[in-house]
C-alpha cells in the first residue's frame, strides 16, 4: 500500500495543490508553492531567507494549529503577506490587532475574490485566535529566532523544540502549538535553511494524517506529548523519506488511484 500511496502521489503531482514535488520528484516544501496566483499574477510562496516571510512560516504553523479547513491557514497567510502586514511590529498593537479581527470576515472575502488557482473546499474564514497567536508570535520574536539559531550552532533541535512548545496562545485559543511544530522544521529543512535537521523530526501526524494511516494500515504512536509527537513524526519518515506525510495527506484526495 505505501509503494501505491507514493506512486499515486508521483502521478497526481500537478492536480493537487499541496504536493509541489520537483522534475525529480522531490518534495520542496509546502510553502514553496502554494499554488495560489496573487493579482500579480505571481503565485504566493513563502522564501524562509527573508525575515517577513519567516514571519509568514510561524503565523501558518500556528493558523493550522486551529480547527478548520486547511485552506483558511493558507489563505490568511497569504492575505498578510498581499496586503503587506507580515510586519512584527504592527502586531504588538492592541488597536491595529482589534481593527484586524472586526474586518476579519470582509478580508477573507476579498483575498478569496483576489486570488486564483487554488479552489477552497468550503468558505474561507479566519478565525480570532488567528490574529492573537500573530501577536504572541510578535511579542516572542527576537527569542524565536535566538532559540532556533542556537539549536542550529548546537546541532539539537530540540532546544528549539522545547521552547517553542511552551509559548501560550499559538495552538487554538490560548493553548500551546504542538502537532505543527514538525511543519516548521521541515519547510526550513526543504529550503535549506538549516540543513542540519533531522528528518525524523520534519512529519506532522495531524488528524488527516493519522486517519490515512489507519487506512493504510500503518501503526503511529498516539500522540499526548512532545516525546510521543516525534515518534511519530519519526515513524512517517521511516516509511516515506523525505516525502515526509504529504503521502498520507494526500491519501483522501487519492485513494480513488490506490489500487
Amino acid at each position: 500500500m505505501r509503494e501505491k500511496l507514493i506512486a499515486a502521489v508521483i502521478k497526481n503531482k500537478d492536480k493537487l495543490s499541496y504536493i509541489n514535488l520537483n522534475s525529480n520528484n522531490e518534495y520542496q516544501g509546502w510553502t514553496y508553492d502554494f499554488n495560489i496566483f496573487l493579482p500579480s499574477d505571481m503565485k504566493m510562496c513563502l522564501d524562509l531567507k527573508r525575515e517577513d516571510d519567516l514571519f509568514l512560516l510561524f503565523v501558518l504553523a500556528s493558523s493550522w494549529s486551529k480547527t478548520g479547513p486547511w485552506e483558511n491557514a493558507a489563505f490568511f497567510t497569504t492575505y498578510l503577506k498581499e496586503s503587506g502586514k507580515a510586519v512584527i511590529d504592527l502586531w504588538l498593537d492592541d488597536s491595529f490587532v482589534k481593527s484586524e479581527i472586526d474586518n476579519s470576515d470582509k478580508n477573507a472575502r476579498n483575498i478569496v475574490k483576489l486570488c486564483s488557482g487554488l479552489v477552497a473546499r468550503k468558505k474561507v474564514s479566519f478565525r480570532s485566535d488567528f490574529y492573537s497567536s500573530v501577536s504572541v508570535i510578535a511579542k516572542n520574536w527576537s527569542s524565536i529566532k535566538e532559540t532556533l539559531e542556537t539549536a542550529n550552532l548546537r546541532n539539537d533541535y530540540m532546544i528549539f523544540i522545547n521552547y517553542i512548545s511552551t509559548l501560550d496562545g499559538l495552538g487554538a485559543g490560548q493553548k500551546r502549538m504542538r502537532i505543527k511544530i514538525p511543519l516548521i522544521l521541515r519547510e526550513l529543512r526543504c529550503q535549506s535553511i538549516y540543513s542540519n535537521i533531522p528528518g525524523e523530526l520534519c512529519c506532522v501526524p495531524d488528524e488527516r494524517v493519522k486517519e490515512s494511516s489507519k487506512m493504510i494500515g500503518l501503526k503511529i504512536p498516539h500522540v499526548n506529548s512532545i516525546d510521543s509527537l516525534f515518534k511519530a513524526s519519526a515513524v512517517i519518515y521511516k516509511h516515506f523519506g523525505d516525502l515526509y506525510d504529504i503521502p498520507l495527506f494526500a491519501y483522501e484526495d487519492l485513494k480513488q488511484d490506490i489500487v
